[in-house]
């Protein structure tokens, strides 16, 4: 079997579980082939027997570059495939989210699995969250569902895994489901701050250009961002020179309101004993 594992990942906490998956899949006896979203074709999505489409939560929900992807898509006709994300907050809909952009393609959807990951928002209120998740048993769980999903498919079986989550099919509906649906790209842009260029610290290697998810820097001859700006945050988090500033005095209020410990443990689908520092 040809398997295709289609993954969105900043910090690599999507991109190990994905990995992880692939050792069974591989163990298995299956070609298998890890495909960075960056890297990714619609081609890629095609020509495979089972297609994994793996992202981590922005705002409770799928980014919109996966999100774009999978939107871009040919009619998969009832090709067999399943969903994982990674998340360091209130995961919301974004197994949902990638259900049913994959269901709108044709595709059949056989579960979706998600785990936590350690959170690299710059936003003082969420840095550092989930610290050193995935850990072990993570990766344990993300193999099990692995092994279910192979052999359900291998059985030929019909319908989901029982080792799904069933947020992957059907909205929650709660909150954090909420919170999820206002948080469009524009109303992001409106309530959080944007990353602004120190250029003493610039030195125009371009690596904020290649890494933003939307293509949305050019050099003018320094970095500019345009108007497609998801928050994010890749550039200020992972430039080389630390050349991106950002205010968070008032905006991290404006998270801390949504996201604040206490929310989560009510609404954020946090397991018994879960810490969250």
């Amino acid at each position: 079997m040809d398997i295709k594992l289609i993954y969105f990942s900043q910090t690599g906490n999507t991109r190990r579980i994905a990995e992880a998956m692939a050792e069974v899949f591989r163990a298995a006896g299956h070609t298998t082939r890890l495909v960075s979203l960056k890297k990714a074709t619609p081609q890629d999505a095609v020509a495979c027997d089972l297609l994994g489409i793996g992202t981590p939560c922005f705002s409770s929900q799928a980014p919109t570059p996966i999100k774009t992807f999978l939107q871009n898509l040919p009619i998969l006709d009832k090709k067999r495939a399943f969903v994982f994300a990674t998340s360091g907050g209130a995961p919301g809909r974004v197994l949902y989210d990638l259900t049913r952009l994959l269901q709108r393609k044709g595709a059949d959807v056989i579960g979706g699995f998600l785990a936590r990951g350690e959170l690299h928002h710059p936003a003082p209120c969420l840095h550092g969250r989930m610290p050193d998740r995935p850990d072990a048993e993570d990766f344990a769980q993300a193999r099990r569902f692995a092994t279910a999903v192979i052999e359900h498919v291998s059985a030929g079986r019909s319908g989901s895994i029982a080792e799904s989550r069933s947020d992957a099919f059907k909205p929650r509906g709660g909150f954090y489901d909420f919170v999820a649906s206002i948080s469009t790209d524009s109303f992001l842009r409106l309530v959080l701050p944007e990353p602004k260029l120190d250029p003493t610290r610039c030195t125009q290697c371009r690596w904020c250009v290649h890494e933003c998810p939307m293509h949305n820097i050019t050099l003018q001859p320094y970095p500019v961002l345009g108007d497609q700006c998801i928050r994010c945050y890749r550039c200020l988090t992972g430039c080389p020179q630390q050349a991106f500033e950002v205010n968070w005095r008032l905006a991290n209020l404006v998270i801390w309101a949504f996201y604040n410990t206490t929310l989560e443990r009510w609404f954020g689908d946090l397991k018994p004993g879960e810490r969250i520092y």
